[in-house]
């Protein structure tokens, strides 16, 4: 995930050890074995700790529109309101990315946090529900495919 570079960058210095990303994957290696707790600067403290996966985003629409208003102010100009800006016609997102004055890169972030929120706002009940749709979903295949044997 990358946190003991975050924090050495946050610092200014190489407080913590870091290694490099993994060639095959392109995965990072984890470095940190024990918690720390680093001052800032301006103010505040900074805790590095090991084992964290992943660091998800909750309730963030308005940061991501806040992060993306290029994105969102050519996105209010498409023809219609619920506009994917994928292949719909008149779609100025698109266009913008055609004309050079939207990088195709920005879209496909902002489309990645947009899909990351779905997910991580949902409630306990959706997910259970998905997860339960997604067994009942393998279970199935896996019946199909002993059948066809």
């Amino acid at each position: 995930m990358g946190k003991s570079t975050l924090v050495n960058t946050l610092l200014g210095d190489a407080a913590q050890l870091t290694a490099e990303i993994r060639a095959g994957d392109e995965e990072g290696r984890h470095t940190t074995t024990s918690r720390s707790l680093h001052s800032l600067s301006g103010g505040g403290s900074l805790l590095d700790t090991p084992g964290m996966r992943e660091l998800q985003l909750v309730y963030c629409e308005q940061g991501i529109e806040t992060a993306f208003s290029d994105v969102t102010k050519f996105a209010q100009h498409c023809k219609f309101a619920d506009c994917q800006h994928m292949s719909e016609l008149d779609c100025a997102v698109k266009h913008a990315i055609e004309s050079g004055d939207l990088d195709a890169r920005r879209l496909n972030s902002f489309r990645k946090l947009q899909r990351e929120q779905i997910i991580n706002s949902a409630t306990q009940a959706e997910k259970r529900r998905r997860s339960q749709k997604f067994g009942k979903m393998v279970r199935n295949a896996m019946a199909h495919k002993a059948d066809r044997r």
